[in-house]
């Protein structure tokens, strides 16, 4: 059955997951010099761990 605990610990992971995406738009808006004096990661370019397909569907067809 569908309770209130469930519908309360969706609500609490929402709300979590929001706070953690509001936090990394903050840090990202930050000058790059300011977020490697905090310890922030640089954005990664590519997300996908598959490089060479990602290298495949890049090239230009002639």
């Amino acid at each position: 059955m569908f309770g209130l605990s469930q519908i309360a610990r969706h609500a609490r992971r929402w709300h979590a997951n929001h706070k953690r995406a509001v936090m990394e738009r903050t840090l990202l808006d930050l000058p790059l010099e300011l977020q490697k004096d905090i310890g922030w990661q640089a954005p990664r370019d590519h997300v996908s761990g598959n490089t060479t397909r990602a290298e495949i569907l890049a090239r230009p067809m002639l």
